[in-house]
């Protein structure tokens, strides 16, 4: 289970928007939006990597986020 409001958290602190986030993950926008704010679709580890590289996440964080139980 992704934990979603720490993501959406980060992502605020960060100022990172759903569009340079997309972007990043090379998926459309409005698929990132579902995903982030409308708890959607999975995310892939490939997109997990690419954001957590955006939004510089250390590998505890990351794990926290995209991997929650």
């Amino acid at each position: 289970m992704v934990d979603m409001e720490h993501l959406r958290t980060i992502m605020k602190e960060k100022n990172v928007t759903i569009q340079q986030a997309a972007e990043a993950m090379n998926v459309n926008p409005t698929t990132l939006y579902r995903r982030i704010w409308k708890d959607g679709e999975k995310f892939t580890v490939t997109e997990v990597g690419k954001l957590a590289a955006l939004l510089n996440l250390d590998s505890d964080t990351t794990l926290s986020i995209f991997f929650a139980r």
